[in-house]
């Protein structure tokens, strides 16, 4: 993981412990979102969402990592869309099994 990387999961983490959330137990799940989110910071100078960003990105309507709608989305499912911000029981399950996991699409 390059230092652009790093300081996105940083960034990551510092949401997640500031509204009381974790991150992705599943490392190489996470860490693929957190290379495309870097990409986007380094090409748009934001944290664009790569989950539900247009291809190519289109700044005046595409989310911001944290999207508006992802407390709404742990709250019904456990996790956000893009399976980065999860609650601690969601958490939980992740560890103890990887059927979840082989469902992610995002992106690309």
């Amino acid at each position: 993981m390059d230092a652009l990387q790093l300081s996105t999961l940083d960034y990551l983490k510092k949401v997640a412990d500031r509204l009381g959330y974790v991150l992705n137990p599943n490392e190489k799940g996470l860490y693929r979102i957190v290379k495309y989110m870097a990409e986007n910071k380094v090409k748009f100078g934001r944290y664009f969402c790569p989950c539900k960003q247009h291809y190519p990105v289109d700044q005046s309507a595409d989310p911001v990592c944290p999207c508006p709608t992802f407390e709404d989305e742990i709250a019904l499912n456990g996790h956000c869309e893009c399976h980065i911000f999860f609650n601690a029981a969601a958490a939980e399950n992740i560890r103890n099994s990887e059927g979840l996991l082989s469902t992610v699409t995002c992106p690309g």
